[in-house]
């Protein structure tokens, strides 16, 4: 047994030099750091009980320099005023009119036909003002269409059957379609839609994508960012595991790329398949404001809700693949989280819902 904890703690280790030195090198290393929180979390009892029998001392300090790395990294599970702070949230909130709070529900739907009964009875108790959906084929989109028609009058469906994947997006309020981002041979990964709070009227037209046009500086207006970055299992076949990494890279920069361009507040949210533990996020994290850990608490963990494709079982998350990011107080508009969510309703999806309310 003694042995087995001393071949942990060296695997332990090589892994945390690796992590912190190299960052997410190849796609097998990225694959190991998703897991960082797990990693970490085991590695503090192993090495404690490898090196208890050797010096006491030894184990404290391996425990508490563990506890202090874990602190650093995984802070942001404790309740809310316990969490570290990002510093896009201590910047001072610039005046600007009050537009009050909107709430939002993003929702993987996993692409498999089924009834959605369930999440149309959610929504109905939930009440959100903005639904974002990923991997919305015809038969959700359909379904949707027709459940959501009398409570959300403006509504838009984006699908990719060829990929099994598609966007849908359902307000109460009137929004136009400004950006639909795909690679070429790869699924969209980015629906972009703006609201206009003056109360603006409503435009809905799949072909005036404004993708290159100049920044808009208004104060009244919102971009709302549907997002599904590509997997890392998806088309691993056919582009290997570090070149689905670096594709995935590339399509969270360009999104953060855009906001910058266009300098209007903006909420990113969907699913990121990235967890805490990736450079992506740490880059999106530095621009952004992660809206967990402004207002949520514990740790997030939105997958699996079930073990598919192998198994269609209930399950228990425990990694946090989906996210809703703002962009705080950098633009004209300053945006807060005020309530976040994991919705662990069996609805029949790998994914759980994340509900958010922002406060504008």
């Amino acid at each position: 047994m003694s042995t087995l904890f001393d071949l942990l703690v060296l695997v332990f280790l090589l892994w945390l030099a690796a992590w912190r030195l190299l960052g997410d090198r190849n796609g097998w290393l990225a694959l190991a750091n998703a897991w960082a929180w797990w990693l970490l979390t085991a590695a503090i009892p192993t090495g404690i009980a490898a090196l208890w029998r050797r010096s006491k001392l030894a184990a404290l300090a391996w425990a508490i320099a563990g506890g202090l790395l874990w602190q650093r990294e995984n802070g942001w599970m404790w309740p809310a005023p316990l969490q570290q702070k990002s510093p896009l949230q201590n910047t001072p909130r610039p005046t600007t009119g009050e537009f009050g709070k909107f709430s939002l529900l993003t929702f993987n739907l996993l692409n498999r036909k089924r009834g959605l009964t369930p999440l149309l009875q959610l929504v109905e108790r939930a009440t959100p003002d903005i639904l974002l959906f990923q991997e919305c084929i015809p038969s959700h989109a359909a379904q949707l269409d027709a459940g959501l028609a009398h409570c959300f009058p403006h509504r838009l469906w984006l699908p990719a059957p060829e990929y099994g994947m598609g966007f849908g997006i359902a307000s109460r309020h009137p929004f136009a379609l400004t950006g639909f981002w795909q690679y070429p041979g790869f699924e969209p990964f980015a629906a972009r839609v703006t609201l206009d709070l003056t109360g603006g009227p409503t435009v809905i037209d799949c072909r005036a994508i404004d993708v290159a046009g100049p920044p808009v500086r208004s104060g009244d207006k919102l971009d709302i960012y549907c997002v599904q970055f590509i997997s890392p299992t998806n088309e691993v076949r056919r582009v290997g595991l570090t070149a689905l990494l670096r594709l995935r890279e590339q399509q969270i920069d360009w999104v953060l790329a855009e906001i910058e361009r266009r300098k209007v507040a903006a909420v990113v949210a969907g699913d990121w398949n990235s967890t805490e533990g990736s450079d992506a996020y740490r880059r999106a994290a530095s621009q952004l404001v992660d809206g967990w850990r402004e207002a949520g608490n514990g740790p997030g963990w939105s997958w699996p809700r079930r073990l598919n494709p192998y198994l269609n079982s209930p399950a228990l998350p425990v990694l946090r693949l989906d996210y809703a990011m703002h962009t705080g107080c950098r633009f004209a508009l300053a945006l807060t989280t005020t309530k976040m969510q994991v919705i662990q309703d069996n609805l029949g999806s790998d994914h759980c819902p994340l509900l958010v309310e922002i406060c504008l």
